[in-house]
């Protein structure tokens, strides 16, 4: 969890908020100012202007100055000479700064300065704010360290146990392989200061808009919380070699001296809706959404969006605008009352035709938390996506996602968080999709980004499909130049001849997701097969490896097939819990349907039990039982031809069977004796002839 906030809405607001422990003057300041940065633990607040050294870096840090608070702060930390416990404060102070400003690398160096000092023997939460900054570099075994020293030295142990589920969690994630979504720096947008709230500005999302603090921002000297410039809206455009153009200043009736940030468009892209926090002087005032309309390469003047009924005395902060697919409700994060936790999610009805907004209703506790939930979105299916702080994931914040549920609208499942590397240990937030495709820009400030906050793209990189197939002979291994031909449930149909090598392939975009296929193998002279594979349900790309061993045609030879039985003194085919008669036919059904040019006898045999002559009469009635079935399976009466060979050509003797120990050995033998099988007695069959 994090305390106070950078620009509030404007600037991501990638941090906890947290109203425990607020003294009266502090609120007061804050109600003043319109900004919500308190103080997650009592004990901070206790150290509010212990000295001369620290006084002016104490009233910088009440104002939320951390950029002008941490110059005074380390100045101070130089001057103080004996009193260790003011060091200790201070380093504290210095390291509290830093993480503030998105910077855990500065903010571990004055943490384990001020532990260093033994400031956490009184002052536990140093350790748990160190182990929060170690936990965002992916340090996870000096950050669990830290969360256990917390809890000994008495800090609460719920939140100490909190954070160490959550380390676990985010190794885990890092330990899994991730999921198929690319994720790239665009470097060519991002400057080497804050950059995010992306909202896309066309139809064809060839065009954003965005908000940053680099040095050609409007507003003229430095952000006091940030220590940079003040952010204003930018746009790019990008060609169809995907190419993105250097970004570009909106005009000034959009970008003031203020903080601008956050947009989104309308359904027509005729408005665009973005979050400004007024500044003046020193001091930010509330934030509030404001509208501009598009005026070809212009936009027109700013005004404001009133969405909560403002008075002078009300602090409230509004932003974060997202539309609905439908353009029927505007969403928005606001800390106004009546909420859950910090920053909660609302939306309100609109009525385009009459443009008027409905009063602000709360999505709710499957949404809100009593952290902060932010930068929403939705997709043309409905989902909601949305930034959180206390839903557990990867990191400090992390994007989500909910499925709209029932028939109300906006009414959503449980939300889940998206997988890694969209989510990672830093802050993930601010996602928008291109059009209806599975991809799109987000902010993070992940380590290795060219700046403060980045932006990046990510996609779902089309899985690629691959079937390889080699084809031989089954007696001598030599490659077959066989005939292949794959059908697809989608219709697609291809053929295709081994070469030399007894090979072929599809690999070239020829096999498609979500589809099941069927392979035949044939060649003159061979029996041919068939064999199947599925995309169906994939996630990765898969290549699909199979080999065929082709039996060359012996004429009135005598194939092995899967066991046709019957009962004692009956023609039935036999079906029980040990033996399916009707599946060992299914597999001359395949046959037949894969090689059309075959005549196939099928010979029936009986044990040698009951009389010579009713036993020849039973085979013949068994052969004829299975060309029955194989009729009814659609295969020509003309190519198949019944013999029944009685009790005359037993697999097992008399004698072998005379000589097993047990009865129901000798009973397993007989049936296997009562068999059918199949020999190929032509190979040129053409229907009608």
């Amino acid at each position: 969890m994090r305390c106070g906030e950078v620009g509030l809405y404007v600037l991501h607001s990638a941090i906890d908020i947290k109203r425990t422990g607020m003294r009266k003057n502090l609120q007061a300041v804050l109600s003043q100012m319109g900004l919500v940065c308190l103080l997650m633990f009592t004990g901070v607040a206790t150290g509010w202007s212990q000295s001369e050294e620290t006084a002016d870096a104490d009233a910088e840090f009440s104002r939320a100055g951390y950029y002008e608070a941490s110059r005074e702060y380390v100045k101070a930390y130089g001057d103080i000479k004996s009193d260790l416990d003011l060091k200790g404060y201070t380093a504290f102070r210095t390291g509290e700064c830093y993480r503030l400003m998105l910077d855990p690398a500065g903010a571990e160096e004055w943490y384990k300065k001020a532990i260093g000092l033994k400031y956490g023997e009184d002052h536990p939460e140093v350790y748990l704010m160190y182990g929060d900054v170690m936990r965002a570099q992916e340090e996870y075994d000096d950050a669990t360290e830290y969360y256990q020293a917390y809890k000994e030295a008495g800090g609460d142990a719920s939140v100490a146990d909190e954070r160490i589920r959550m380390v676990d969690e985010a190794a885990f994630a890092l330990d899994e392989p991730p999921s198929r979504y690319i994720v790239e720096n665009l470097l060519l947008l991002n400057s080497d200061s804050y950059d995010f709230g992306v909202g896309y500005a066309s139809k064809k999302s060839d065009a954003i808009v965005f908000a940053s603090s680099r040095e050609s921002s409007t507003g003229s000297g430095e952000d006091p919380i940030t220590g940079q410039s003040f952010m204003d809206l930018f746009s790019a455009e990008i060609d169809r070699k995907d190419n993105w153009s250097t970004p570009k200043p909106l005009n000034n009736t959009v970008n003031t001296d203020s903080n601008e940030g956050t947009v989104t468009f309308d359904k027509k892209y005729k408005n665009m809706y973005f979050t400004r926090c007024v500044v003046d002087g020193k001091n930010t005032f509330a934030c509030d959404l404001y509208r501009s309309s598009v005026m070809g390469s212009r936009m027109g003047p700013a005004e404001l969006v009133d969405l909560i009924g403002r008075d002078n005395n009300d602090s409230a902060q509004v932003g974060h605008p997202a539309f609905s697919p439908e353009n029927d409700y505007l969403l928005f994060a606001s800390d106004m009352e009546g909420g859950y936790g910090g920053k909660d999610l609302y939306y309100v009805a609109y009525n385009e035709r009459d443009d008027v907004f409905g009063e602000p209703v709360n999505m709710g506790p499957t949404i809100n938390t009593s952290g902060d939930e932010m930068f929403p979105a939705m997709r043309y299916d409905g989902a909601l996506y949305f930034a959180a702080s206390d839903r557990g994931g990867m990191g400090g914040f992390d994007i989500f996602k909910a499925e709209p549920e029932g028939e109300e609208p906006m009414t959503f499942g449980e939300p889940e968080a998206l997988p890694y590397p969209l989510n990672s240990t830093s802050d993930d937030f601010g996602i928008v999709f291109f059009e209806e495709e599975d991809r799109g820009i987000f902010t993070s400030n992940r380590p290795g980004g060219k700046g403060k906050d980045d932006l990046y793209m990510f996609y779902m990189p089309e899985m690629k499909f691959c079937y390889r197939a080699n084809v031989y002979d089954n007696a001598t291994g030599n490659p077959l130049m066989a005939n292949f031909t794959v059908q697809g449930s989608d219709g697609s149909s291809f053929q295709l001849t081994a070469d030399a090598d007894g090979a072929v392939s599809l690999c070239e975009d020829e096999v498609t997701k979500e589809t099941s296929y069927t392979v035949d193998v044939k060649l003159d002279g061979y029996i041919g097969k068939s064999g199947y594979f599925s995309t169906v349900g994939l996630t990765e790309s898969t290549t699909f490896a199979r080999e065929f061993f082709l039996k060359e045609v012996i004429l009135e030879e005598e194939y092995p097939m899967p066991l046709v039985l019957y009962p004692l003194n009956k023609a039935d085919l036999l079906v029980n819990n040990e033996v399916n008669s009707e599946d060992s036919l299914n597999y001359l059904v395949d046959l037949m349907d894969v090689n059309e040019t075959f005549v196939i006898q099928l010979e029936s045999h009986t044990d040698t039990r009951g009389d010579k002559g009713p036993n020849m009469e039973l085979s013949q009635r068994r052969a004829q039982t299975c060309v029955d079935y194989l009729i009814s399976k659609g295969i020509a009466a003309d190519r198949l031809v019944a013999t029944g060979r009685g009790e005359d050509q037993p697999l097992i003797s008399d004698a072998e069977i005379k000589a097993m120990k047990s009865e129901a050995e000798k009973e397993a033998a007989h049936q296997s004796n009562r068999r059918t099988v199949f020999k190929i007695i032509r190979f040129d069959y053409v229907p009608g002839q």
